[in-house]
């Protein structure tokens, strides 16, 4: 029952972010909830529904609008599943350490997806890809992340005591 319902509150965060998430762009750059929550989410729960949240939103963002289908699985769920594995060494009622692992998680994600696409699709210029893509995403990640972690762990604490 809970993986039904991991998954209907992973259609609305794919919701959120392909439509209304494309009216809060700044400087042509939107942030990431999904990776956000993913983040939060694993943060809050652990590293087997971290994984199982970033596989199902990778798949999610692959079949809809991947040209790869697989980077954004294997990307979302290597970051599910560590934000889960750090989790179980801090504290979840504070917030700075989910908001650091969502700085980092957007380092390792856009990295790993520069490093994917100069490998499968031939880009070469990693400084138009830091500035263009990389520092803006790094800066509304980081911003948004203390909404989203708040919201995670606010629905988490009245769903089912401290989880979904």
């Amino acid at each position: 029952m809970k993986y039904i319902i991991y998954t209907v509150i992973s259609t609305l965060i794919f919701i959120f972010q392909t439509t209304l998430c494309q009216h809060i762009e700044i400087a042509g750059v939107i942030p990431n909830i999904m990776l956000l929550f993913i983040v939060s989410f694993a943060f809050f729960n652990g590293e087997s529904e971290g994984l199982f949240i970033g596989v199902l939103l990778g798949l999610m963002q692959d079949s809809f609008f991947g040209h790869i289908i697989g980077a954004n699985i294997f990307l979302y769920g290597i970051i599910g599943y560590s934000a889960g594995c750090i989790s179980r060494y801090s504290n979840k009622d504070n917030i700075a350490v989910p908001v650091m692992l969502s700085f980092a998680s957007t380092v390792i994600y856009n990295i790993g997806f520069y490093i994917l696409n100069i490998v499968l699709r031939g880009y070469t210029s990693p400084n138009a890809y830091i500035l263009i893509n990389l520092l803006p995403e790094l800066v509304y990640n980081t911003i948004a992340a203390f909404a989203v972690y708040a919201a995670v762990y606010t629905i988490g604490n009245r769903a089912v005591g401290h989880r979904f």
